[in-house]
């Protein structure tokens, strides 16, 4: 019986005080305000602080706009049927933009914007698939010297005839140079036909790239600063999956709902697409986590008393390496919720197949994992955001209405 008490006791762990020296700590990792509440202000009147919600929402309205527009010219000529507008609104062929993230100082706005170019990959694909093949051929590319060494021909010719007929008409200047613009542009159309479409391709490219351009993002920017009263500065990022975000993530699902109402097929497309590292975490044992809650000195943490970057620098002056490698090893070791561990996505509301709106349809899906794993299985501390939302969880709830009725769709995104 005396052994049995001496092994609890062995067990056990005492509680510390914290006033002790040796004692450590994790260090729980905050949220950025920005993320949590989408805008990041500090002000004297708190009246003003009513109308940025308003004024955000409007700028995202305009940043949106601006990012959706589109060549409409340009692209009837690459399609056989013709373009219908509202089609073109619901096409999933376009930048898809995260609502921004605004933060506020005294006479400057950043915003961050998170971009998924869909549309800039889809006009790559289509040059790809089709003239991949075709510039492999030896003949196309014999005909294409041939066309060039014609067209030099050609165009050495007309400009001498132009010029003396400039020479004897001076008053006709100007028709005749049409004359030879058209005549160059049926004779460009003729030997280049099977390229027309690489042309519009690459226009089209020329205009997805210049959207992302200062010269071009600085008309958007005045439009901003009329409405702030301050200076704008754009801080996108580019993501190279769209359910990286989980605005971008459930964008989406809103857009082919609108289209037709075929909800679980649509969730199994996007959940397919999502392919995550399913990444095998170790299990900390009941004893170890005890050891934080009571045994404090046992606990591998970080002091109070320390900043973030002095850890940091603390790392780096023990490995005692100054390569760029090693460096980018140490800061993305210390960078949390890098990875995407689960995503979820959620449709409810009025989508029956039929024009009834009989009752309201609620589906489901997820892939991996949304839980919070430094807390759940890591066993360390974590704070709690807005709503009581994990920090590792990012979630958005957007709403559209088709011609039964509305629906929604919510969206979550899991790091670790």
């Amino acid at each position: 019986m005396l052994n049995i008490i001496k092994s609890k006791i062995k067990n056990t762990y005492k509680k510390e005080t914290l006033n002790k020296k040796n004692v450590t700590n994790y260090n729980k990792d905050f949220v950025p305000a920005v993320r949590d509440w989408k805008n990041s202000i500090y002000v004297y009147n708190k009246n003003t602080l009513s109308l940025i919600p308003v004024a955000s929402r409007l700028v995202m309205k305009l940043i949106k706009g601006y990012f959706n527009s589109y060549n409409l010219y340009i692209e009837s000529k690459i399609r056989k049927k013709r373009l219908r507008r509202r089609l073109r609104k619901l096409s999933l062929n376009k930048i898809f933009i995260s609502n921004g993230e605004f933060k506020h100082t005294n006479d400057k706005i950043n915003i961050t914007l998170y971009v998924y170019n869909r549309q800039n990959l889809n006009y790559l694909l289509k040059i790809k698939n089709r003239y991949r093949k075709l510039f492999k051929k030896p003949w196309f590319l014999s005909k294409l010297k041939l066309i060039k060494t014609i067209s030099d021909n050609k165009f050495t010719k007309q400009e001498e005839k132009g010029k003396i007929l400039t020479k004897q008409l001076p008053n006709y200047c100007f028709k005749v140079s049409k004359i030879q613009n058209l005549y160059y542009k049926n004779f460009i159309k003729k030997s280049l036909k099977k390229l027309n479409y690489y042309m519009y391709y690459k226009q089209l490219l020329y205009i997805n790239k210049a959207k992302f351009e200062n010269t071009y993002l600085q008309g958007l920017k005045d439009l901003i600063t009329k409405i702030f009263n301050k200076n704008i500065e754009f801080n996108i990022i580019n993501l190279k999956y769209f359910y990286y975000n989980s605005d971008i993530f459930s964008q989406p699902l809103v857009l082919k709902l609108r289209k037709q109402r075929k909800l679980l097929k649509y969730l199994k497309a996007l959940i397919s697409e999502a392919k995550i590292n399913k990444t095998i975490i170790k299990k900390i044992t009941w004893t170890q986590r005890l050891k934080y809650y009571f045994k404090l000195e046992n606990s591998l943490a970080i002091n109070y008393n320390n900043d973030i970057t002095n850890n940091l620098l603390n790392k780096l002056m023990e490995y005692n390496k100054t390569n760029a490698k090693y460096l980018k090893k140490v800061v993305l070791n210390d960078i949390k919720y890098k990875r995407v561990s689960g995503v979820r996505i959620q449709g409810s509301g009025r989508l029956t197949k039929r024009y009834t709106a009989s009752r309201s349809q609620h589906k489901v899906l997820y892939n991996g994992s949304l839980q919070n794993m430094n807390s759940t299985i890591k066993g360390y501390p974590s704070t709690l955001i807005r709503g009581n939302d994990k920090p590792n969880l990012q979630y958005t709830k957007l709403n559209s209405k088709s011609r039964i009725g509305s629906f929604g769709v919510k969206g979550w995104v899991s790091g670790i």
